[in-house]
């Protein structure tokens, strides 16, 4: 209870509605659904790949050889900043969680363009000894060009380093291209059941798939 009206507290004055994602270390959708209902959001469940990193990448990858800059700690400003804010459509919404869960240790990596612009990024946090790859975007006029390989290589190596101590690497998908792209990175997947959940309703994007 006092978690929730934490995070409602956060979303006052932002515009937008509050919501949760299935996480690796939530609770699942048996013991939560009841409590998020009882409290006014509607609960989206849908199927998707939870995919490992277990070969090596395909020589039919294609990835894009371009800069790519690792960022942790600070909050991100600039062209990187407008390039998250894009990829979420919610005004600054996207941008605000990124920095927080940079502050919290994740690490965030953009691969640039020619004109040093960034147009592609992966988020990455760990989770104990696993490392756990989110957010995965490409700005729409560079996406099939292989920025978002290089952009999920790039942090691929940082979380294979034997330092840092992570023995697993993983993600969750749902996107046909997008699982394509992680099998050539060398990921295979086991479909689960996820869960969104939505104060007040479903998007409209989740009641029209319903229809």
């Amino acid at each position: 209870e006092q978690s929730l009206a934490a995070v409602e507290s956060y979303y006052e004055g932002l515009d937008v509605p509050p919501k949760f994602y299935s996480k690796p270390d939530s609770v699942p959708l048996e013991e939560s659904r009841a409590f998020f209902e009882a409290h006014g959001y509607a609960v989206h469940t849908f199927e998707c790949q939870r995919m490992m990193l277990l070969t090596h990448t395909s020589p039919e990858l294609l990835v894009h050889k371009c800069p790519v800059q690792i960022f942790a700690g600070a909050p991100l400003t600039g062209a990187a900043a407008q390039l998250v804010t894009e990829s979420c459509g919610e005004k600054d919404f996207g941008l605000r969680l990124i920095d927080k869960q940079l502050g919290a240790g994740a690490r965030v990596s953009f691969a640039y363009n020619r004109a040093e612009i960034p147009v592609s990024f992966c988020v990455g946090e760990g989770y104990g000894s696993a490392f756990y790859l989110s957010d995965v975007y490409t700005a729409e006029n560079f996406r099939g060009q292989g920025y978002a390989a290089a952009a999920v290589l790039a942090m691929l190596g940082f979380a294979r380093n034997p330092d840092m101590g992570y023995t697993d690497v993983f993600l969750y998908a749902d996107d046909p291209a997008a699982i394509r792209l992680y099998e050539k990175l060398g990921f295979r997947g086991t479909p689960v059941r996820e869960y969104r959940a939505f104060k007040g309703g479903l998007p409209d994007l989740y009641t029209e798939a319903k229809e």
